[in-house]
């Protein structure tokens, strides 16, 4: 699904939410560009509050609120000046586990928390492998060479 928005980070700072994909990438030491801002949410019995802070970001009524709270569900948020790919779940990483160990940083007044080296590179690789994504490949080729 696709809801043109305009995007704040804000509005889903306020959720158990962790910054992942390119943005974390970036955090971790390897300059590369970054298309889209990913975010991992701890959706699980939480479709109500997902769908109000879609709301609040898009200023749109989510339809089928029952899949918010489940997981393996990606929602795409746009403007005109990024995409934003909101995910419920993270392939090979638990979210309590992930968020539990995650980096929190301060962005542009924001408090945030950004996946683990470790975690991110769990995940990548395995997204790279199932999925042929050769740009998760190359994230996680840089991020270990970081030592």
């Amino acid at each position: 699904m696709i809801i043109f928005v305009d995007f704040h980070l804000s509005s889903l700072a306020t959720e158990r939410t962790l910054i992942i994909g390119g943005h974390a990438v970036r955090f971790h030491g390897v300059n590369r560009e970054v298309e889209d801002l990913d975010v991992a949410v701890d959706s699980a019995d939480r479709s109500e509050d997902m769908a109000s802070v879609i709301l609040e970001v898009s200023g749109r009524s989510f339809l089928d609120n029952f899949c918010l709270g489940k997981p393996d569900n990606h929602i795409m948020l746009k403007n005109e000046r990024q995409w934003s790919d909101i995910l419920t779940s993270k392939k090979g990483v638990e979210f309590a586990e992930a968020y539990g160990t995650a980096h929190v940083v301060e962005v542009e007044g924001v408090t945030v928390r950004v996946i683990s080296k470790e975690h991110l590179i769990r995940n990548k690789r395995i997204v790279g492998r199932e999925a042929g994504r050769e740009k998760d490949l190359q994230d996680v080729e840089r991020l270990e060479a970081l030592a």
